[in-house]
């Protein structure tokens, strides 16, 4: 089981979008993003290597550092500048913006560049949303006792504003796969639809979009590969393991089911899904990829959704999944370790089998621990 393709393919289209609008003319360049970001001494102050989105910079410091003078440096596109200058010194008591510019001169971007201490956050309420640089979809976040955004949520949004663009549907949230509701369980929530990428998707193999929520990172911009571009996971700050996963659902399947893969299916009827994984940091690779297996050496332990949960209802119904250790592993409180929860409104999207119009609605999602 994967839904990783629901990440690749619509960062695909961004790309091949890019490349068809790039000028032939390279004498001056027209992108404008930060590519890589680092700082001095990182693997002494940082829990992982620095967090770079489509519009967001975010250093995760191991602790509270005595003041938050920091001088981050940017990769940014070939000929690019960036204001604040690469280097520089900058207080980062709260987030700062920094504008980077492309070489022509006529492209401009703006970033948030955080420095934080991610605290354990364990309920997920999904309260709080911001929007992306462009104004258009939501970005989800959770606020720490230092009163800073925590974004430890990501979606498939980015990949599918090319769909939007595209179709000339109107640029809100509620256009794109995945954004917030105002009536979850508890305040609150976050609703995922299966949607249509239209003539555009269907010509690139893609006819659909499962909506999907994931804690990790996901950026069409960072990575030459768009699969490299896709993050699963956060740091795991907790001496004990997870024991469970759970929270509050509503699910609704589309009409028609589609099987739009070479692999065919055993479904009849679409279905949600979810899951946890706790796996092992690395120094080489501190995250999941696009193309994880689930035999991955670095897995300890998995939460699965089964069967039984995956049911239609209209009102708000609690899941739980507990966590199972893979064969031959164990919790090491002195080890350092990772995890993710991911969200997809249709269990095989990574296959384009699904129906549009499926609807997973979250909130009150809770990590429990031994």
């Amino acid at each position: 089981m994967q839904i990783n393709k629901l990440f690749i393919v619509p960062a695909v289209l961004v790309l091949m979008l890019i490349n068809a609008c790039s000028s032939d003319d390279d004498t001056l360049n027209s992108e404008a993003d930060i590519l890589n970001a680092t700082i001095e001494n990182e693997a002494e102050i940082l829990e992982t290597s620095p967090s770079v989105t489509s519009d967001k910079v975010t250093f995760q410091l191991k602790e509270t550092p005595e003041n938050y003078l920091f001088k981050p440096e940017f990769e940014l596109s070939s000929g690019a500048t960036i204001d604040p200058n690469s280097g520089e010194e900058v207080d980062f008591t709260n987030p700062q913006e920094y504008v980077v510019t492309s070489e022509d001169g006529m492209y401009s971007k703006n970033y948030t560049v955080s420095f934080i201490v991610e605290e354990e956050i364990r309920t997920y309420s999904f309260e709080n949303v911001s929007t992306d640089n462009t104004g258009n979809y939501h970005e989800f976040y959770e606020v720490n006792s230092s009163e800073q955004k925590v974004y430890s949520w990501d979606t498939g949004n980015e990949g599918y504003e090319i769909i939007v663009t595209a179709t000339g549907v109107d640029k809100i949230p509620q256009a794109y796969p995945t954004y917030q509701i105002e009536e979850g369980y508890e305040g609150k929530g976050v609703r995922m639809e299966t949607k249509s990428t239209g003539e555009l998707g269907a010509t690139f193999g893609a006819p659909l979009a499962s909506g999907n929520l994931f804690i990790g990172e996901f950026s069409s911009i960072t990575q030459p590969d768009p699969r490299q571009g896709v993050h699963f996971g956060r740091s795991y700050n907790s001496n004990t393991a997870p024991a469970l996963l759970k929270g509050y659902f509503k699910y609704e399947r589309g009409e028609e089911f589609e099987v739009n893969s070479d692999e065919g299916t055993n479904l009849t009827e679409d279905e949600w899904n979810a899951y946890g994984i706790l796996f092992e940091k690395t120094e080489e690779d501190n995250y999941l990829r696009a193309d994880f297996t689930w035999d991955d050496p670095r897995i300890v332990s998995v939460a699965l959704l089964d069967d039984e949960q995956r049911v239609e209802t209209d009102e708000w119904t609690e899941f739980t999944i507990p966590f199972e250790f893979v064969e031959g592993k164990s919790f090491n409180p002195d080890h350092e370790y990772m995890y993710t929860i991911v969200f997809a409104a249709s269990k095989e999207g990574d296959l384009f089998n699904g129906a549009i119009g499926s609807t997973l609605q979250i909130d009150e999602v809770q990590l429990i621990m031994e």
